[in-house]
């Protein structure tokens, strides 16, 4: 059994684990729409908006990534994504490790998903938390802006039309439970965001009664 230590890689530092019996893949960046966001339970009944990411993989030929004589250029494929409004998170925010494969080249993944080898497999464990962590402080740090008030009432009226769904059938225990814990959610859904601004709030007073 083989146990893994994650190496975060920003497209310079070379791998420094053994290597992975696993097909290799193509380096990737992070994407954030302004349209992607969760609610998350973080721990001890903390409920946070977070952001939801896509992947642009440096595959040539593939969402406009051009081949060069040094190879894939996402250069031009990410100015088209900010352009229509994506975020592009840089790799220097530590976010991808890479291991070297038994198959000749690298496989890259998100440094919270940790490999573990047992025998001739490879299993892989995810540390939620800390990935959730690092999401809020992209928040945080206002490197990902918080999400707008009609993106999250956008969310809310989904939920409220699931709801609707299932009033007729309330008189059912296991429906009206599962309804109250919808009502639960919507309620969650609305004091988180409100939240956001409020900590935010909160901190710059403090920092101007510091100054």
């Amino acid at each position: 059994m083989s146990t893994f230590t994650p190496t975060t890689w920003t497209g310079k530092q070379a791998a420094e684990n053994p290597k992975l019996k696993i097909l290799p893949n193509a380096p990737f960046y992070l994407l954030h729409s302004p349209f992607s966001w969760e609610l998350v339970d973080m721990g001890d009944g903390e409920w946070k908006w977070l952001p939801h990411f896509g992947h642009l993989y440096e595959i040539a030929g593939v969402n406009g990534i051009q081949e060069t004589p040094r190879g894939p250029d996402s250069t031009v494929a990410r100015m088209r994504l900010m352009d229509n409004g994506q975020i592009i998170i840089d790799r220097e925010f530590g976010y991808i490790a890479r291991y070297e494969t038994t198959y000749g080249g690298y496989f890259y993944c998100m440094k919270w998903d940790i490999p573990k080898v047992i025998g001739s497999k490879v299993y892989w464990n995810h540390d939620a938390a800390g990935f959730n962590q690092w999401r809020w402080e992209l928040v945080e740090l206002g490197i990902i802006q918080k999400p707008e008030d009609e993106v999250v009432q956008s969310k809310i009226a989904l939920l409220d039309r699931k709801i609707d769904r299932r009033l007729k059938l309330q008189h059912i225990p296991e429906i009206k439970k599962e309804i109250d814990g919808l009502y639960a959610l919507k309620r969650q859904m609305k004091e988180s965001f409100e939240a956001m601004f409020t900590e935010s709030k909160t901190k710059s007073k403090s920092k101007s009664k510091g100054a």
